[in-house]
């Protein structure tokens, strides 16, 4: 039973624009935009999930995070090729 309520103030620009995409998909806006949040919470818990490892893996990846990093003459080779992408530049 839904008993909770959420208000949100927004500009109208945003209010028209979330009315538009509320209407394409053929939902009222107060079931879009609570739609809307909870897929993006989901998104956002899921990234910061907790990962529960046997202790035998978790001295593994333990030892893993400890260890310097070695750059073999593949990856090399990998990293001296030019881009033909930008990640966030």
């Amino acid at each position: 039973m839904k008993d909770e309520r959420l208000q949100v103030r927004v500009d109208p620009a945003s209010k028209r624009a979330l009315e538009q995409a509320a209407a394409a998909a053929h939902l009222n806006l107060s079931a879009f935009v609570l739609q809307a949040a909870q897929i993006r919470a989901e998104e956002i818990l899921a990234e910061r999930t907790m990962i529960a490892l046997q202790p035998a893996a978790a001295a593994a990846f333990a030892r893993a995070l400890a260890e310097p990093a070695t750059v073999n003459a593949r990856l090399a080779s990998a990293l001296s090729r030019p881009r033909k992408f930008s990640w966030l530049d």
